[in-house]
């Protein structure tokens, strides 16, 4: 396997350090990997992941301390740095349209009619088919807030039922342009597919999902809340042999009483827990959810969106 060059590792670094900042598993200040353990970590020479670094560390979200090591940077009036792309990258975008003739004033007009409906139009409609209401809710909720999708969480043993029975489908399934199966839903998924005429991706999660910042998250005793007790099989799959499992605890609301958790343990609520929880205030302190669709999956949902958005523009014109 080649060795990733040194704007993946910047690029899967700040993702790291942005991502763990937003969901509470770093704070400015916390020590990070050294450059020999991330190295191991990303199978990559230490000599590319100490200039990745010095990148982070110019953009502002890292300090690197002689003898001491690297830190998060700390943040004035400690506000986690927001997610907005660097000017390095933004630049290398731009660059990348030069090179295949697009002007950068035509850029952003570009962009725009690819990732947003033409007026009238509306957005691309999902629906997600899953086992279990937290993974059905869990990867609506991402398809709302990273593609800006009108996205439902679907659940599939229902699902199954009235296909068998010849019922009428739900109208989030039936008017669907997209939608998106797990491994295990992918059978139903292809099927109700060819019934809509909806393109079907199956996802995966991102390989990294467990990286040093959930590593890091796991060395104390973390709480995870779910709504549907079957996907407590999922969570532990997800763990695996991970150094640090047993210290998750998992927890059912409705179920479970959730008043156990202590103050300021770090606590993962999912997308349907929350919705079963409503306004409920948690002792925990809480971990913000994490992009999980993996590369391939995002680069599909993608093609889809922007496949859907130009041809309604074309149309349009």
């Amino acid at each position: 396997m080649a060795a990733p060059r040194r704007p993946a590792i910047e690029d899967a670094l700040r993702q790291r350090v942005a991502g763990a900042l937003r969901r509470g598993a770093l704070r400015p200040g916390d020590r990070l990997p050294t450059t020999r353990e991330l190295a191991a970590d990303l199978h990559a020479d230490p000599r590319v992941v100490t200039a990745a670094y010095r990148t982070l560390e110019a953009e502002g979200l890292v300090e690197i301390r002689p003898r001491a090591g690297v830190f998060v940077a700390a943040v004035p009036g400690g506000e986690v740095p927001p997610g907005a792309p660097s000017a390095a990258w933004l630049a290398e975008v731009v660059a990348d349209g030069v090179r295949r003739g697009v002007a950068v004033p035509a850029l952003a007009d570009w962009v725009r009619a690819a990732t947003t409906p033409p007026p009238g139009r509306s957005p691309l409609r999902a629906a997600v088919v899953a086992a279990t209401l937290d993974q059905a809710l869990g990867l609506a909720r991402e398809l709302r807030d990273d593609f800006g999708l009108a996205a439902h969480g679907v659940l599939a043993e229902p699902l199954a039922a009235a296909v068998v029975a010849g019922d009428e489908l739900p109208r989030v399934v039936a008017r669907a342009h997209l939608l998106l199966a797990t491994e295990l839903t992918a059978p139903l998924a292809r099927r109700l597919a060819e019934r809509t005429g909806a393109r079907c991706i199956v996802t995966d999660v991102r390989p990294d999902l467990l990286g040093p910042e959930w590593r890091l998250l796991l060395t104390r005793v973390a709480y995870v809340v779910i709504a549907d007790a079957r996907f407590a099989a999922v969570v532990r799959e997800f763990l695996g042999g991970a150094e640090g499992a047993p210290h998750v605890r998992l927890l059912v609301a409705g179920r479970d009483d959730l008043s156990v958790i202590p103050p300021e343990a770090p606590t993962y609520v999912t997308e349907a827990a929350r919705e079963r929880i409503g306004r409920t205030r948690l002792p925990g302190r809480l971990v913000a959810p994490a992009r999980t669709l993996s590369e391939p999956t995002v680069r599909a949902i993608a093609r889809v969106l922007v496949e859907r958005n130009l041809a309604a523009a074309r149309a349009a014109d």
